[in-house]
């Protein structure tokens, strides 16, 4: 008699974590899926795999990991930005030709 399989959605209520934390274990191959119309199906023994290696991360790794969250969320605090000088003001080119203001013929 074949194993009844358990989709993605049961498996996260089972086990308490993400559907993507579980699809993220399928993509990194730690678990094995099978895909059914269209949506991962879990073994009971892969389910079993799961929380025997959720069970094996001793308590301070669990702690540090949610001390880690908590200090990625202060505050960001926006520095001013200090404003652009005004650029100094271009002289027009001397226009070609002859010069009206002095003579130098005779």
């Amino acid at each position: 008699m074949p194993l009844l399989l358990k989709t993605l959605r049961e498996a996260s209520v089972e086990l308490g974590m993400p559907e993507s934390e579980i699809k993220t274990l399928v993509d990194l191959k730690k678990v094995r899926a099978v895909m059914k119309k269209g949506k991962l199906n879990f073994a009971p023994d892969e389910l079993a795999k799961i929380k025997r290696q959720r069970k094996t991360l001793p308590e301070s790794v669990i702690k540090s990991a949610t001390a880690e969250v908590a200090a990625q969320v202060k505050p960001v605090i926006p520095i001013p930005v200090p404003p652009r000088p005004v650029p100094p003001r271009r002289v027009p080119p001397r226009p070609f030709g002859p010069s009206t203001g002095t003579s130098t013929g005779p």
